[in-house]
């Protein structure tokens, strides 16, 4: 491996320990998950040139969940992670290394980002609830007990629907759901 390679390993590594670091979700897990997380991570985001269709993306999106739900285990309860915890790491750290960093390519990461969900955390969850309630009518459980923690595989899905729905409302369908949480965010900054 030349230096011009392995200085390319060395920033692209940088970038996961960076995408990891983002998240801020890793004192949650058992020690030592990191170093395992920010491997099966690598694996992923190398394999990421033979994504070309939404099926291909939610084929490995979901692997790499099913993956971190048997493999990873909850600090405090010694528990596995809900799938939608599973699907917070994965989904922010693919916004920080394709859409913020524009990996692997910036050709590919465009291609990508339509692809990409909508980070879910705890307070997005929340905003989703409420809309869910107005727009489908379905009440859910007082707000203090909404955590991504409750969300399984199919409320994920659910979710990353009800994200995509208020982007077609009330964006114009101008908005990709990488960009939905920032938006939501900022806005309820103000």
């Amino acid at each position: 491996m030349d230096v011009l390679e392995l200085a390319e390993k060395a920033m692209k590594q940088n970038i996961i320990n960076m995408a990891v670091g983002f998240t801020a979700m890793m004192p949650l897990f058992q020690e030592r998950s990191t170093d395992l997380i920010k491997r099966k991570l690598t694996d992923f985001f190398e394999g990421l040139d033979c994504i070309s269709t939404d099926q291909d993306f939610g084929k490995r999106h979901s692997d790499f969940c099913q993956w971190f739900v048997k493999t990873i285990v909850l600090a405090d309860t010694l528990e596995p992670p809900s799938y939608c915890q599973a699907a917070g790491v994965l989904d922010l750290a693919l916004k920080v290394y394709v859409y913020y960093c524009k990996m692997p390519s910036l050709e590919k990461a465009r291609s990508l980002m339509p692809m990409l969900n909508g980070a879910i955390d705890t307070p997005i969850l929340r905003h989703l609830f409420k809309r869910v309630e107005g727009s489908y009518g379905k009440p859910y459980p007082p707000h203090h007990l909404w955590t991504i923690k409750m969300v399984d595989k199919e409320g994920y899905d659910f979710l990353q629907k009800v994200i995509r729905q208020e982007i077609r409302d009330s964006f114009e369908d101008d908005l990709l759901p990488v960009q939905y949480d920032d938006v939501i965010k900022l806005n309820s900054d103000r």
